[in-house]
């Protein structure tokens, strides 16, 4: 039988063959992993449908493969063993003399080739030799499956170029670290060697050129961008938040947080603020139907994270939002980003956003027009905090202003409540505390 590539998750066509975890003529349990997978979203082993014998590996390291192709041609142990009954049912009715010559001839090279097997073996059967041929056909093993590296330095080599067969392990066993990568890269920079992807370099007029392969992620990426911006009628609103007053509330726990194993960020106070804001204008909160002309309204909150990756923008979900407090919000986000940059992440943490937030603040960048991600309406952006004189009480003062961008889907969501909507957001932002107090 030819194993296919199973349904993995709703949105994911396919992926990229990070590592072959079998070779031909290995004995393979049902649930066994056969090869692992790199999706636009995880990493993720492709289990055997049934026991039995891989005849053929029909994919390599590297390739990409889609849903409903093939992977592996897979002899299962059920026919094998009613093959087996019938051959044996069969040996009987052949002629034993014609065979002698030959066997007795192959029995002698294996007495060569294999000195320790005795001569008193019994000539094997006509389909023996070839069985017993299985030590001598047994190479290198396929690109990756025997590579002393786990899988995210697998990845860092893949994204740098490396060939982890030409680096050097050194951990106990020759076990390759991303250090030893990085040092692999920067002794090959040093000698004046490119990088790039199997030698793929080009000389222009203009000077040298690197083409590499689109990575899954990356063409996972770029398909749901062309979707989302050419289907859905965006509309971005600006307001800016005078968030002055939640840095300092932010400076004030912060170590009550990492007493307790936390790092309170302010995204974790953006996503308070934005589930108070859902409960009040649903309309950012569902999605459309349009093939039966529905809108479907989300009871839960469950607000997706953008998380900037080696590999490209993900974004894990902090699933019931609106049950948790600061501090499980805190570890919860501190784990799914690490997790998803190493692309540990589990595919159902990738799944169930009802909106999003892109916070790009940290990393030092002003405004920016954010995109919906589908089947979403509604994606909140929010840039880096400046100071800003603000005039109050006569006179201008320095406040801390952040510009916030809601980005909405014109067909579900009007103007009008995409103002209200990020109005309630500075709303909460501004004043924190009373938010709980109920205010």
């Amino acid at each position: 039988m030819k194993v296919e590539l199973p349904f993995l998750a709703e949105g994911i066509e396919g992926g990229d063959v990070v590592q072959l975890l079998v070779r031909e003529g290995d004995q393979v349990s049902e649930g066994q992993s056969l090869i692992e997978l790199e999706t636009e979203k995880a990493t993720v082993p492709v289990p055997a449908p049934a026991g039995g014998t891989v005849a053929r590996l029909l994919v390599r390291q590297g390739d990409h493969v889609k849903v409903g192709q093939a992977i592996i041609e897979l002899n299962e142990a059920k026919a094998e063993a009613q093959k087996a009954a019938t051959s044996a049912l069969e040996k009987p009715e052949v002629a034993p003399v014609p065979q002698t010559p030959p066997a007795v001839e192959l029995n002698a090279v294996a007495q060569l080739e294999h000195p320790q097997t005795g001569p008193t073996t019994p000539p094997p059967a006509p389909e023996r030799p070839v069985v017993e041929q299985k030590p001598a056909v047994v190479g290198p093993p396929p690109a990756g499956t025997a590579i002393p590296a786990p899988p995210s330095v697998r990845r860092l080599a893949r994204e740098l170029g490396v060939d982890l067969l030409q680096v050097k392990g050194s951990e106990a066993g020759g076990r390759i670290t991303a250090e030893d990568v990085k040092a692999f890269v920067r002794e090959r920079t040093k000698r004046g060697t490119a990088l790039g992807v199997g030698g793929n370099i080009f000389s222009t007029p203009y000077g040298s050129e690197r083409r590499e392969p689109l990575s899954s992620t990356r063409r996972k990426i770029a398909a749901n961008m062309i979707q989302a911006w050419t289907t859905i009628p965006h509309v971005h609103q600006f307001q800016d938040a005078d968030i002055t007053d939640l840095m300092a509330l932010h400076k004030r726990y912060a170590p009550e947080f990492k007493k307790k194993g936390a790092t309170l960020t302010l995204s974790s106070l953006f996503l308070k603020a934005i589930v108070h804001a859902l409960k009040l204008y649903p309309q950012l909160n569902a999605t459309l139907d349009l093939t039966n002309g529905e809108v479907i309204y989300k009871d839960y909150y469950n607000i997706g994270v953008a998380v900037d990756t080696p590999a490209g923008l993900i974004v894990p979900v902090v699933h019931q939002v609106d049950q948790k407090d600061l501090l499980q919000i805190s570890l919860e986000l501190a784990d799914l980003a690490k997790r998803t940059r190493k692309r540990e992440i589990k595919l159902e943490e990738l799944r169930g956003a009802t909106f999003t937030l892109s916070n790009m603040g940290g990393i030092g960048a002003g405004p920016f027009l954010p995109i919906i991600n589908p089947p979403q309406v509604g994606i909140l952006g929010v840039g880096k905090a400046r100071v800003t004189p603000v005039y109050r009480d006569g006179q201008f003062v320095p406040r801390r202003v952040v510009q916030l961008c809601v980005a909405y889907d014109h067909r579900l969501v009007d103007g009008a409540i995409g103002a209200r909507f990020i109005n309630e957001i500075v709303k909460v932002l501004e004043d924190f505390q009373g938010m709980f107090l109920g205010l």
